[in-house]
């Protein structure tokens, strides 16, 4: 080989090194709960697998969770660029913005969230407002549902009772006679065990992870809207990427949306399973699904407005628009 040959040769060999160098990522990842939470596990460590096969395994994403940054403030780390990425609920910063929240009150319809516009909403609006690039709102439809220590009294319902509720529940908690009380997650299990509360509301899959059958054996019926998590960016970050890079990263956010809702709807029955086969037992709050997931909407949707004012107000009137 000549020396002009061994100069192509060689330019050409730099020139593919500093493209995949260029476009080789490494970023972290805070999750708002760790995995032995079925959402981390399907959700969080499932949009990492799927941006490694995506891009070539040229993005690598590091998981952290709740250990490094309590799940209630890891929005603002995020935002600041400490950390890449984000994977959490709305309910976890309704402190900044009710909109999070507020998407559990929307159709579970993956498609119709994005041709109609309200993808997109989010998007703008945590753009906007919060430094963050939305990259999935992977949803499961199984919604949430109570957990309780003593099956429901269909005549005095859940009168004299304190459950543990984020904002987006208390309105049902309410209107079933109950008292809604603040715990931190962390002590949702010895709160039970110890009578400090008689029972929880949570995402109907999930709770295995964490035995909270064994303190609260009773699983209400129906479970109503549903659980939509946020998978986002730091702004900067996300514009400081290739387009490559970003089209790997958006298209592995839809594909997760697509997956998740079949693989919560399976978790679902095997965890249901799982916990009646450790003595659990099923109970009815005493409300049609239909019932359920009004007072649930409503309640989210005024989540909304009280954290976030106008543009709450805004983004339910442009889900009702929608017919979502």
């Amino acid at each position: 080989m000549n020396n002009i040959s061994k100069s192509l040769v060689a330019a050409t060999l730099g020139l593919a090194l500093s493209a995949s160098a260029s476009f080789a990522e490494d970023m972290k990842m805070l999750t708002a709960w760790g995995g032995n939470h079925s959402g981390t596990a399907n959700m969080a460590y499932g949009y990492i697998d799927l941006v490694k096969e995506i891009s070539g395994g040229e993005i690598n994403i590091t998981p952290s969770g709740p250990e490094v940054v309590p799940g209630g403030k890891q929005i603002q780390p995020v935002s600041a660029g400490v950390f890449d990425i984000i994977y959490t609920h709305g309910l976890y910063h309704t402190g900044d913005t009710g909109v999070g929240a507020a998407i559990d009150a929307v159709n579970g319809d993956i498609e119709k969230r994005r041709t109609s516009g309200i993808w997109d909403w989010v998007d703008a609006h945590y753009q906007e407002t919060q430094n963050l690039k939305v990259l999935s709102i992977p949803t499961a439809t199984t919604g949430f549902r109570f957990f309780l220590k003593e099956p429901m009294d269909e005549t005095n319902k859940l009168n004299g009772t304190k459950i543990r509720a984020l904002p987006s529940y208390n309105k049902i908690v309410g209107s079933l006679g109950g008292t809604a009380v603040v715990i931190p997650f962390g002590e949702l299990y010895s709160a039970a065990e110890k009578g400090v509360i008689d029972g929880l509301v949570w995402p109907s899959v999930g709770a295995v992870g964490y035995k909270f059958h064994e303190v609260t054996p009773y699983l209400a019926e129906p479970a109503f809207g549903t659980v939509s998590y946020l998978i986002m960016m730091n702004l900067d970050k996300w514009n400081g990427l290739n387009e490559a890079q970003q089209t790997a990263m958006l298209e592995a956010g839809h594909k997760l949306e697509q997956n998740s809702v079949g693989i919560f709807n399976a978790l679902l029955e095997q965890e249901n399973a799982a916990m009646m086969a450790a003595g659990a037992k099923k109970t009815s709050i005493g409300y049609t699904l239909e019932e359920a997931n009004a007072l649930f909407a409503d309640r989210a949707m005024e989540v909304a407005v009280e954290a976030s004012g106008a543009t709450g107000e805004a983004f339910r009137d442009f889900v009702a628009s929608k017919g979502m």
